[in-house]
């Protein structure tokens, strides 16, 4: 009875709630026509308004133009009499000045009138009349200065003037008189429209803001209305609903014909946000289920035996709006005191954040153990990197360096592949010594220019799609997707060496931070350690050079022929060694002083350095005497290139101070491996003998160790012959 009487109150309220809403419309919508009409109205009228006024403007700028040109031609008039009484030049120089400004006084005139046919042709007819009158002026003028004002001529031309400018007058009053009479009807009937508007206007508007006002009355009256009914309702809901709202779990009840009978709002929410549809009191299972498709229906089926009037607890996970979320579903059956089973009732219970907590401990857990095992790596990583710090710094050479670097990239670095290249101490090139893993082939030597790394001083990474920069040195395999860094060996501000690295399996992301890390710490250890053994080489350096030439020294030259004889004797190849001395330096020396023979010394030098291969040498051997020594080259191209040296030393043009020194010629003896001698010492004594050779016979000149042999067989067969 009860839900009858609530179910005819509802629908008596709503059939009253669409009554007021059709007559609300019946009312605001018209007085919201006539305000929008009202206001295009007033707008047009405003407008019209706003385009009279330009016309009654523009009637005052013609009357104000037309004055300025009557003023302008009066005031030439009284600058021509003036002239024809004084005889004074400087109201003629007044007149002409007045007479540029008459002009465009016309031209203003004219445009003003030009939307009127009439007052144009007025105008028009009026400025002729004006440029008549200052013809006559100027006819005037040219009498007086030619002494014949008082001819019969000029009196006439005076009088005719006079008439000309009384039509200029009239005519000029006639035009101001016109747009007066023009003014005047345009206020009428600006004023009459005024009149009809504001009529209009106000007609207009008390109809609207009437229609206005009861549409307001009666919107007030609808949403008092609506604010009791709602009242009314919550309080029954209230009423009806305390006792679930005061639990905590969704709740609901139905009865044997699975129909519910009550239900929390909990409940009501939690079945719509799943199921997507509200449920209400008598609302049977089979409407509440009916819409439900798709994904949910497998939720709709426990959610039905949960309500079928069976015992029934169970955990389900369901995912609504994407999102995970864990109940504890329970039913228990509803007994009367007969026994009998009248329905059901259901409790469900959010657990989605206590399951959310455990997994969460898990995770943190998880993370923990992670946590613990990354301090490991990195006890770990920094344990290896002290040890390797150790080792480094006691290597004494590049060539251990190498080796401790090597070994150590495979152990610390072992998250990539890669290449370590050293700068060339000439610091033209860099060189692989180095490589762990198995990363892609690359080049085993490449120029400074090919790295963007070593351009910019920094770390160069190239993504995976790699879409960045590449540098020239790098080859990338077809279909490789691992990403790569070039690291520059940078300590002091010095560059001495580059990591190339990849990673050694492929992945869509970069190396994490704390491999970037330990990259940059590794980097920068050896870096410093390629710095202490290069700064050990420079002293080294210093002790095997020779401070004036920049040659290496003899002692260093000795070394150098003994290793290098001992790899000619193993790989069975030539070596040939070329001693050069300075012609007549001494003369030099006692001519120029011994500062212009360091100079000589310098250039000389120079010219040995820039004309021998890479892998030759070219040393000072005492005071102007030099050695080269050619590895791997047959006799003919070793004169060849000692004739080249000899002519670049013969073209070499030295000032010192004012004068020049010169000229400077050089001599060269030269013996060859296997050919001169076995050993350090039969080969020098051999190109020392040559080079006596050609100090003997003419000097500036190349001489081979076997062509002092052929001379000296020579000179035995014609002994021998002559005996």
């Amino acid at each position: 009875m009860d839900e009858k009487t609530s179910s005819s109150r509802s629908l008596d309220t709503y059939s009253n709630s669409r009554l007021s809403k059709y007559i609300l419309y019946v009312i605001s919508i018209p007085a919201f026509i006539m305000v929008l009409i009202i206001s295009i109205y007033s707008y047009k009228q405003v407008r019209d308004l706003v385009e009279s006024n330009k016309w009654v403007t523009r009637s005052y700028q013609v009357t104000q133009a037309t004055d300025k040109v009557l003023y302008t031609v009066v005031d030439i008039e009284s600058h021509q009499r003036g002239y024809l009484i004084t005889n004074d030049n400087l109201y003629l120089e007044y007149i002409k000045t007045v007479t540029k400004e008459l002009s465009e006084q016309i031209n203003d005139l004219l445009q003003l009138t030009i939307d009127n046919p009439q007052q144009h042709e007025r105008v028009t007819h009026f400025i002729d009349l004006v440029n008549q009158r200052l013809k006559i002026i100027n006819e005037v003028i040219q009498f007086k200065m030619h002494n014949s004002l008082s001819s019969q001529e000029a009196l006439i031309l005076v009088h005719k003037g006079q008439e000309i400018s009384d039509q200029v007058r009239g005519l000029g009053d006639e035009i101001n008189a016109v747009e007066m009479v023009l003014l005047n009807e345009r206020n009428q009937i600006v004023v009459s429209n005024a009149h009809k508007s504001s009529l209009i206007i106000i007609i207009g508007s008390i109809v609207s803001l009437t229609g206005l006002i009861a549409a307001f009355l009666l919107g007030n009256y609808e949403l008092a209305s609506s604010l009791k009914a709602e009242r009314r309702r919550i309080n029954i809901e209230i009423q009806l609903q305390s006792i679930l709202e005061s639990a905590s779990d969704m709740i609901a009840a139905v009865n044997s014909e699975c129909r519910f009978i009550i239900f929390n709002e909990a409940y009501h929410r939690e079945f719509r946000r799943i199921f997507t549809k509200s449920i209400t009191i008598g609302m049977p299972l089979e409407e509440a289920f009916a819409d439900v498709t798709g994904s949910n229906r497998p939720y709709m089926e426990l959610w039905e035996k949960s309500l079928n009037g069976e015992e029934f607890v169970n955990n389900v996970e369901l995912e609504i709006n994407k999102e995970r979320n864990v109940y504890e579903v329970s039913s228990s059956l509803i007994i009367n005191i007969n026994n009998e089973v009248k329905g059901a009732v259901h409790i469900v219970r959010n657990i989605t954040k206590l399951v959310k907590e455990q997994d969460e401990l898990k995770d943190l857990n998880t993370n923990l153990n992670k946590g613990l095992q990354a301090l490991k790596d990195k006890n770990k990583q920094i344990t290896l990197l002290v040890e390797m710090s150790d080792i480094l710094l006691a290597c004494g050479t590049l060539e251990e360096l190498n080796n401790v670097v090597t070994k150590y990239c495979q152990r610390a670095l072992n998250f990539a592949n890669g290449y370590l290249y050293v700068l060339h101490p000439s610091k033209n090139y860099f060189e692989s010594v180095a490589s762990w893993g198995d990363p892609t082939p690359q080049e085993a030597s490449f120029t400074p220019e090919h790295c963007w790394a070593i351009r910019l001083g920094h770390i160069h990474t190239i993504s995976p799609s790699h879409h960045d920069l590449i540098c020239d040195h790098i080859k990338i395999a077809d279909k490789q997707t691992t990403a790569s860094h070039c690291v520059p060996l940078m300590a002091q501000n010095d560059i001495y060496g580059l990591l190339f690295l990849e990673m050694n399996q492929e992945d869509t992301t970069l190396y994490s931070d704390d491999h970037l890390l330990l990259i940059t710490a590794f980097s920068e250890l050896i870096a410093l350690a390629y710095a202490n053994v290069r700064l050990r080489e420079n002293l080294r350096y210093q002790s095997i050079r020779d401070p004036l030439t920049g040659l290496y020294n003899r002692r260093y030259l000795e070394d150098f022929l003994f290793k290098q004889l001992h790899q000619a004797e193993r790989a069975k190849l030539p070596l040939s060694i070329l001693m050069l001395d300075l012609d007549h330096f001494k003369r030099i020396n006692d001519t120029f002083g011994h500062d212009a023979g360091d100079v000589v010394l310098k250039e000389v030098g120079k010219v040995l350095q820039d004309d021998i291969r890479i892998e030759d040498m070219a040393s000072r051997y005492g005071g102007e005497e030099f050695v080269i020594v050619f590895f791997n080259a047959d006799p003919k191209s070793i004169k060849e290139r000692a004739d080249s040296i000899r002519n670049s030393v013969s073209m070499l043009k030295i000032r010192y101070g004012a004068q020049q020194v010169g000229p400077i010629t050089i001599s060269i003896g030269i013996s060859s491996y296997p050919e001169h001698g076995h050993t350090l010492v039969e080969l020098i004594e051999a190109a020392d003998k040559a080079l006596y050779f050609a100090k003997n016979n003419g000097r500036n000149q190349v001489v081979l160790y076997s062509d002092i042999q052929t001379v000296k067989e020579s000179s035995s067969i014609k002994s021998d012959k002559t005996k």
